[in-house]
């Protein structure tokens, strides 16, 4: 849930929506923080944590990473899918504009035609 709420407020400050986490997060020891200092982290983390709630947050840790690269790995499956049927349809939209060359060659000679029966007529 937290997690979630986070997710939701980094979107929200993206996208512009108000609401969302402050850019000025200043904290050295948050990993989302733009001044993360990962020594300042694993000091504070060492210091602070008995060895049950390190391995705890060992384990956390492994299961976040293996969550983001599973949505990574999503990501990268669609937009490749994405590609691959945008691709598809401007083959088909080739292929469909190379079949009106004949259609919109005949209709320019009719043209032609009817400019030069009216050109004959005037």
């Amino acid at each position: 849930p937290k997690r979630k709420g986070k997710a939701s407020a980094l979107l929200r400050d993206y996208y512009g929506l108000g609401g969302g986490l402050s850019t000025a997060n200043e904290d050295p020891t948050d990993p989302d923080s733009a001044s993360f200092d990962k020594k300042a982290a694993y000091r504070s983390i060492v210091a602070s944590s008995t060895l049950p709630q390190l391995l705890k947050r060992e384990c956390d840790l492994l299961t976040e990473l293996r969550e983001l690269d599973g949505e990574r790995q999503s990501l990268v499956y669609n937009h490749h899918h994405e590609l691959i049927a945008a691709s598809e349809t401007i083959a088909k939209m080739k292929a469909r504009a190379e079949s009106l060359d004949g259609s919109l060659d005949a209709l320019r000679a009719s043209f032609s035609n009817i400019s030069q029966l009216f050109s004959d007529l005037a």
